[in-house]
């Protein structure tokens, strides 16, 4: 599917074959460590290059949570001119609190949210919920790797999956 990315990213060795606990609390035989091709910036740029050319353009706002989007939403936010929403994992407990950093969406924008790895879809699940109260409308997800499957409320979009890697 993306060959030229894959070429890109086998080297950094983003799948690792070793037993590890994924964040859902699951078992799995290998790892796709993303974040680790956030590092190398010919890997970043191409990332947020591929995600953008999949991207709905009526988005006016990316939101992303943790670091799994952080790099690669910057990266389309600044080229592209959208607003960045910044989701805490848990809510702020100093200054003025909440959940949100960045810009606060609203009944006006159509959201696009970025990660790195999709497996169950319950670390979007709860960004789509953090969300809600702002009324913005969220009109795609878009993940570099897709593990696993689960259900989204919205459409998933994603590059890769790790058998590409094998």
């Amino acid at each position: 599917m993306e060959n030229d990315l894959v070429q890109v990213l086998k080297p950094l060795e983003i799948m690792l074959r070793e037993p590890i606990t994924l964040a859902s609390g699951a078992t799995s035989d290998f790892y796709m460590d993303v974040k680790k091709a956030y590092g190398h910036p010919k890997a970043l740029n191409m990332i947020a290059e591929r995600l953008w050319e999949r991207m709905d353009k009526r988005a006016t706002c990316i939101a992303t949570a943790g670091y799994g989007g952080l790099s690669p939403a910057t990266v389309i936010s600044s080229r592209h001119n959208l607003n960045l929403t910044l989701v805490r994992d848990e809510p702020k407990k100093h200054g003025r609190g909440g959940w949100i950093d960045g810009y606060v969406p609203n009944e006006q924008d159509k959201v696009v949210l970025v990660d790195d790895v999709f497996t169950t879809g319950g670390s979007l699940r709860k960004l789509i919920k953090i969300l809600e109260p702002t009324k913005a409308e969220i009109i795609g997800v878009y993940v570099v790797v897709k593990r696993g499957e689960g259900n989204l409320s919205v459409p998933l979009t994603y590059l890769l999956t790790p058998e590409e890697f094998l």
